[in-house]
């Protein structure tokens, strides 16, 4: 016997009600599976590169550093620093006047209305120097805060040694305002031995004052040779590279294994969502970063900015992303993305090169007692060609009449500040973007 008209169009009216219900169960069932099977795959992928007893640190970054530091010698150092902060801190605005007087180092056989306070800063500051000097801060044992891979603060988020650079700078600036270049180069050395790896913090920077400074005409042959074989020494910016993909993965562990998100002073990106999809996609992306080579070139921003281009439009797996409950309300922690950074290792790339150069046009003086007529003569005191380019590849900018020159850290002018991170549609606008100011050295 068949079903009446009304038997089936109640059934219909039923499977209709109850299918939506269903069809979310199967759904969700399928998204909790899919969720699980994604997140079952993130540790896995962690212990390629971390132990598992560091992955479960609380502190990874520290727990990293324990095996190789030496508890005693961090003490002292950390000790020194803040003695050195606390001088600094009384002294700020003098540090702020010396950050906006780019003529220091103008005419060193006259008088600067800025001499008296630098000198006051360095007289109490001299017994710190002196125990910066017998402490070794180059030391492997001490834990230093850049190892963790920051390139724009000398800091770990746990402690701070930006004192010490600060005051290495200002008795640089000192000891060549009163010609001691022996009490220069002893700074110099110092600071390289610090370690500090790329930043775009002026205050921690001290390669741009040692080129200004060789422009003066100070420095003897065998300490030109000094100052280039510590500027070749240097931090290498691909091992500094992959310290910091290593560092920000470190940094990033419980997010990536329990999606928590910790507010810290490392600034990379971060997807909105903790979906283990998502998760494996920045792990997959982060390896992508880490073989990036060439850094410190153009070519290597450029290939930065695709990788991280294609990371923003990745949008996951759409049955773990369905189950978002809350989802983060932005899509980058605060702060610098990798092309940024690639962008700073250019510009410490051209500032070496730049010193370089400009050690070579020095020697040449005293070799030949001319300045060289182009670049190119050079070759003459050993400087390679390709060290006299700029991150374009085009020779640096260089005047000369025998008697004084000038050298740019570029092969054109360009207006400061014009062009940021990301932007390369022109060639001035894309120097600006990396280089951010046009430096000249007058050689006289």
């Amino acid at each position: 016997m068949s079903a009446s008209p009304k038997t089936l169009r109640d059934r219909t009216m039923i499977a209709l009600a109850i299918t939506p219900p269903i069809a979310l169960l199967l759904f969700c069932i399928s998204a909790a599976a899919t969720w699980q099977a994604g997140a079952a795959k993130i540790r896995p992928m962690l212990e390629r590169s971390f132990p598992a007893e560091l992955i479960d640190s609380p502190v990874t970054q520290a727990a990293d550093y324990a095996d190789r530091t030496s508890r005693e010698h961090t003490k002292s150092s950390r000790e020194l620093a803040s003695a050195v902060d606390a001088l600094n801190e009384q002294y700020h605005l003098l540090f702020e006047v010396l950050e906006e007087h780019d003529d220091l180092f103008e005419n060193l056989d006259e008088q600067h209305p800025i001499n008296a306070y630098l000198n006051d800063y360095l007289a109490e500051a001299a017994p710190l120097l002196e125990m910066a000097k017998q402490l070794n801060p180059n030391e492997a044992s001490i834990w230093h805060a850049n190892e963790f891979g920051n390139p724009n603060s000398y800091s770990s988020g746990l402690a701070s040694l930006r004192g010490l650079p600060e005051l290495l700078r200002t008795e640089f600036r000192g000891a060549v305002r009163d010609k001691q270049t022996d009490r220069a180069m002893e700074a110099f050395r110092l600071f390289q031995g610090l370690g500090i790896g790329p930043t775009g913090q002026v205050s921690l920077r001290m390669l741009p004052l040692v080129s200004q400074s060789i422009a003066k005409g100070i420095w003897s042959e065998a300490e030109l040779d000094e100052i280039v074989q510590l500027v070749e020494t240097s931090p290498d910016l691909n091992q500094a590279w992959q310290d910091s993909i290593r560092s920000t993965k470190l940094a990033q562990i419980p997010w990536l294994l329990r999606g928590e998100v910790i507010e810290t002073w490392r600034r990379d990106p971060i997807p909105k969502t903790f979906a283990p999809s998502r998760r494996i996609e920045w792990l997959d992306r982060n390896d992508q970063f880490s073989r990036v080579g060439g850094i410190g070139t153009f070519a290597a921003i450029k290939r930065v900015m695709k990788l991280q281009e294609e990371f923003r439009r990745e949008s996951g797996s759409g049955l773990d992303l369905a189950l978002q409950i809350p989802a983060y309300n932005q899509q980058h922690s605060p702060g610098q993305s990798k092309d940024y950074l690639a962008t700073v290792y250019a510009r410490v790339a051209n500032e070496r090169r730049h010193a370089r150069t400009a050690a070579a046009v020095a020697t040449y003086k005293l070799k030949f007692n001319q300045y060289p007529a182009t670049l190119n003569d050079l070759a003459k005191v050993n400087l390679p060609a390709s060290t006299t380019l700029d991150p374009l590849g085009d020779p640096f900018q260089f005047e000369s009449d025998g008697e004084t020159c000038e050298l740019g850290n570029a092969s054109i002018w360009f207006t400061d500040g014009r062009g940021y991170s990301g932007t390369f549609g022109t060639r001035d606008g894309t120097l600006s973007a990396i280089l951010k100011q046009f430096v000249v050295l007058k050689f006289r």
